[in-house]
């Protein structure tokens, strides 16, 4: 028995998880799944599919879903997924985890479960939800037991459950850390036999349970399954009365499950028994298979019957030009019958006017019959749509082919109804929005009678035909298009629709006065329009005016979802429950970029004190993170350049202004302050290109410039032989302690929710720190500005001369302005 365990020592060798004691326990939780999962059960050998394991987040958009993807064989009778969830600390909070256990496509996932979906929308039920809460050493497993489960692909989503969370500055203090890992571990059947179609067999059993399988083509319509004359192989043994067969059971696409304790209603059948399993709405292209279940080993006849039913293309109309040519409808016991092939037509536009010289597809008068055994199985036409792919992923649309061009018009009778069928295939069309649209062109006034259409669109099986009616299983797959009243219209919106060929069943009812007529139209025009698109809506605004279209890859996978904002909710952003006004979000972008102003007074002040590399970067800084904020937001946005530019230039300019301030602090010489600018910036640079949210790229610049400050001081104090206290001392303890409060709440109190309330404020505190920390002119700054100010006045003023008696006290004047 194989295993895979190059995949197993891959996962015991990556370093996603959070810390090496962490990747310990994943290693020996692991082992034990591993070792514990080989075992034989009834012939049946249990196989686990490569453990998966990746990071949980809160959920904001599906992007913070993590996605597992497994494949699962055929003839499996149980598969069973086991979930463990860590977190990284025994100090973090406990979580709970939602998890999404769905077959052939992603599991349709929203922020809030109870939001409301966009109208038309349908949701297939079909997920399978489950919960977990995170440890730091769990001792519980979540098992998830599947039993006949379909073959292919199942994708897991999980995430974790919303919280306030802290908007944490990476680098400072812990940041817990949760993720998930899966184990799959399914049973599969070997040695399953075929059973052939349209002939009588004897079939062995050498289990109890026993299994056999039966290929249903594309083009059947309907089949039956006919199971008599059980024996028990050692009949000596055997009391004649006792039953040789305890349970049938017949199943498409997985093995059927045996239930010990409930067998179910087929069982019991003597060797005098015959039972018949009859399909009218098989799944084709696929395998059936048949349960046999006894109490020792027998024999019984099986025989398969097939009625087929050809699924058309127009082309091959065509090739008979229009005139009635024999169609033959078989089954497997070669019954055939001639019946008259309608003549098929196309249409290339969805002008009344050009009906006469351009006609549409029509499905004709005559009814295709099948005779078998004196009972009439009506045939109803079906056509395969053609898919055009376009360029975009995931874009694409289904069409009727003619035979010069292919168009989205059907014409119906009120006959009998009519099948269009179309595939949607696996991971490729998965994950978009499926999109179905109906609309009845007809002209009200040129008819008295009222025409309905009604429509069912199933998957995998055809919708069933009773009494010469279409019967929709699923309520929720059915439109109806009518002249009465404003019902010329519908839709289905599918997202994430799930692989297999999809059916839609058209059918054309007339009344009059309520009561059921023959139509007076020979041809009822549908326009049936089938898109396959990324997000939910059509156009460039795929989620509404408030979302965004996410473009979500993920290794191999690749689907999109919405992401809301302005507290929208929902699938399609249009769950308005929760919703901020446009003032409150228009308030809250202002409140983040209107709160750079208060950089102006720094600005001023430091190009009144001759600090013009101080003062343009306090601009750069005011000016760069105003854009950032502005391009930031999802409403209102406006960005005048790329969003990744904005933000390395907002980190870069705001560290970058605390560096040059500790540099003027210094008070250095002019030589080395401008080779001090130009190593900040150096250094600045190379952090911010590193990591620009990191700790270590803010603390570092700030450091070193608050380490050549203190040094110069010192100097200065060494040079004069004593300690002297700054004469600014209670300018730069409020300055130090209005930046200081400004990073203790920018690193602990900011949360998602108040962000937008304390980022703003954090853009205030700084901003007039930098007041209180700029230092006051320098000397030689003061001597040339009372310099270029007396040679301004003497200019000005020839008769006053730069040495009278009165210019010192000038200047100790104009050196008390200036300071």
């Amino acid at each position: 028995m194989s295993t895979n365990e190059g995949e197993f020592q891959m996962f015991k060798s990556r370093k996603c998880l959070a810390s090496p004691q962490f990747s310990y326990r994943w290693q020996s939780i692991f082992t034990v799944f591993f070792i514990g999962a080989f075992y034989v059960n009834n012939g049946a050998s249990v196989i686990p599919e490569a453990s998966q394991e990746g990071p949980l987040r809160s959920f904001k958009s599906y992007d913070d879903i993590v996605m597992f993807h497994f494949n699962v064989p055929k003839h499996v009778l149980r598969a069973t997924w086991q979930f463990i969830a860590f977190m990284d600390s025994g100090e973090c909070p406990q979580r709970k985890v939602n998890i999404f256990l769905k077959w052939g496509s992603y599991p349709v996932i929203s922020e809030n479960l109870e939001a409301a979906y966009p109208a038309h929308m349908y949701i297939e039920n079909n997920t399978l939800q489950v919960s977990a809460l995170t440890a730091f050493e769990p001792k519980d497993m979540t098992i998830v037991p599947v039993y006949s489960p379909e073959p292919g692909d199942w994708f897991v989503g999980a995430y974790l459950s919303y919280w306030d969370e802290k908007v944490h500055q990476k680098g400072l203090g812990h940041k817990c850390r949760y993720s998930i890992g899966s184990v799959a571990i399914w049973s599969e059947t070997t040695g399953i036999k075929n059973i052939p179609l349209g002939y009588q067999y004897t079939m062995k059993t050498k289990e109890t349970i026993s299994y056999y399988k039966i290929f249903i083509p594309m083009d059947t319509w309907s089949f039956q399954v006919d199971i008599w004359g059980c024996n028990f192989k050692l009949k000596k043994s055997r009391n004649f009365v006792e039953p040789c067969i305890k349970n049938l059971e017949l199943k498409g696409n997985s093995l059927p499950f045996h239930n010990h304790s409930n067998p179910g209603p087929i069982g019991n059948l003597s060797s005098m028994d015959t039972y018949t399993f009859s399909e009218l709405s098989p799944y084709q292209d696929t395998w059936y298979y048949l349960m046999v279940v006894s109490s020792s080993a027998i024999t019984f006849n099986v025989k398969v019957t097939l009625t087929n039913c050809p699924v058309r293309t127009v082309e091959e109309v065509f090739i008979h030009q229009y005139v009635h040519s024999p169609v033959y409808v078989r089954n497997d016991q070669s019954y055939m019958k001639n019946v008259e092939d309608p003549p098929m037509q196309y249409f290339s536009s969805n002008n009344q006017s050009q009906l006469k010289e351009n006609p549409i597809i029509t499905n004709g008068k005559e009814l295709s019959i099948a005779k078998d055994d004196d009972n009439l199985t009506s045939c109803i036409p079906r056509y395969q749509l053609v898919r055009i792919k376009h360029s975009q992923t995931l874009s694409g649309d289904y069409l009727l082919r003619g035979r010069e061009l292919l168009t989205s018009w059907l014409a119906l009778t009120d006959t009998y109804p009519v099948i269009t069928q179309f595939e949607v295939l696996p991971l490729t069309d998965i994950g978009g929005t499926l999109d179905i649209n109906m609309c009845l062109e007809i002209n009200k006034v040129l008819s008295k009678q009222q025409v309905n259409v009604s429509i069912c669109i199933s998957r995998g099986r055809v919708p069933k035909q009773i009494t010469g009616h279409i019967k929709c299983d699923n309520s929720n797959m059915t439109r109806q298009l009518s002249t009465m009243g404003d019902m010329l219209d519908a839709s289905l919106l599918i997202p994430y629709p799930q692989p297999g060929m999809w059916y839609i069943a058209l059918q054309a009812t007339c009344y009059m006065y309520g009561l059921p007529v023959r139509c007076e139209m020979e041809q009822i025009l549908v326009s049936l329009s089938i898109k396959l698109r990324a997000c939910v809506f059509e156009g460039d605004q795929s989620c509404g005016e408030y979302g965004v279209c996410q473009e979500i890859r993920k290794g191999l996978l690749y689907y999109t979802a919405c992401k809301c904002f302005g507290g929208r909710q929902g699938w399609g952003c249009t769950d308005n429950t929760n919703a901020s006004s446009k003032f409150a979000t228009l308030l809250t972008t202002l409140s983040l970029t209107l709160s750079n102003l208060f950089f102006i007074p720094a600005i001023c002040l430091a190009y009144k004190r001759r600090f013009y590399t101080e003062a343009l970067i306090y601009f750069s800084t005011m000016l760069f993170s105003s854009l950032y904020h502005a391009c930031d937001q999802q409403f209102t946005t406006y960005c005048v350049a790329k969003f990744e530019v904005l933000q390395y230039c907002d980190f870069f300019s705001g560290i970058l202004a605390f560096w040059v301030t500790f540099i003027a602090m210094a008070e250095l010489p002019i030589q080395y302050e401008s080779f001090c600018h130009m190593l900040g910036a150096i250094i600045i640079t190379f952090g911010v290109e590193s990591d620009k949210t990191g700790l270590i790229s803010i603390l570092i610049p700030i450091i070193i410039g608050m380490l050549i400050s203190i040094s110069s001081y010192g100097c200065y104090c060494y040079k004069m032989k004593k300690m002297i206290w700054p004469k600014r001392l209670i300018q730069l303890i409020i300055g130090l302690s209005l930046a200081g409060f400004g990073i203790l709440i920018f690193s602990l109190v900011e949360t998602e929710s108040n962000y937008q309330y304390v980022h703003s404020a954090w853009h205030a505190v700084i901003a007039i720190s930098l007041i209180f920390l700029l230092p006051p002119m320098r000397e030689e700054q003061i001597l040339t500005q009372i310099s270029d100010n007396t040679l301004l006045n003497y200019k000005e003023s020839p008769e006053d001369s730069v040495f009278n008696a009165d210019a010192g006290q000038q200047d100790d004047h104009l050196i008390m302005e200036v300071n």
